[in-house]
């Protein structure tokens, strides 16, 4: 699905898709009292440029992340867009870059009578669409990146990217399709 020199792109990995792979790796190897995820897959559209052989696919997700903070079990979820940069390589379709944008998330328990308290001012200083998500990676020594909020500038950025992207732009980097 992703080529070898694919850039990725989330809320706590930045880069190569060799470095994604390996620190998907090392999280995984922490075991599930680390974090356990799952993403459920809700639909998708798929724009292409045919003359240029490249597509841009947007799917709407569910990530759904297990966390245990403060002894209490929590699922946070978080509805999000990824966004797939798509292109056709000797015959191939490929990602070469992937990105996405959180709407909206909220924070769980597993148990509803468990209680995990969770101050304001802990949670505000995180972007609105994944500041649960964000404040729950940062609580399990997890830095969070602070700009994938489909509610900010990022989200006109990104789009306009997409059109860019299925015009013939450069490959895209960084976070949105930034150039660094």
């Amino acid at each position: 699905m992703f080529f070898s020199d694919a850039y990725i792109n989330t809320t706590w990995h930045t880069g190569p898709l060799a470095t994604f792979l390996q620190a998907s790796k090392d999280a995984f190897a922490r075991g599930p009292e680390f974090m356990y995820i799952l993403h459920r897959m809700l639909g998708c559209a798929v724009e292409t440029n045919e003359e240029l052989i490249r597509a841009v696919c947007k799917m709407k997700v569910t990530i759904t992340v297990r966390f245990h903070i403060d002894g209490v079990e929590m699922d946070v979820d978080a509805d999000c867009r990824f966004f797939f940069f798509l292109e056709k390589r000797e015959g191939r379709w490929g990602v070469v870059f992937f990105t996405l944008l959180f709407d909206k998330d909220r924070l769980v328990p597993v148990n509803p009578g468990c209680v995990l308290k969770v101050p304001e001012e802990a949670v505000e200083r995180f972007p609105a669409g994944y500041r649960y998500l964000a404040w729950a990676e940062e609580k399990v020594g997890v830095k969070p990146r602070l700009d994938l909020d489909a509610h900010g500038p990022q989200k006109d950025a990104l789009y306009a990217k997409c059109r860019g992207w299925l015009e013939g732009e450069d490959a895209l980097v960084g976070v949105n399709g930034g150039d660094g």
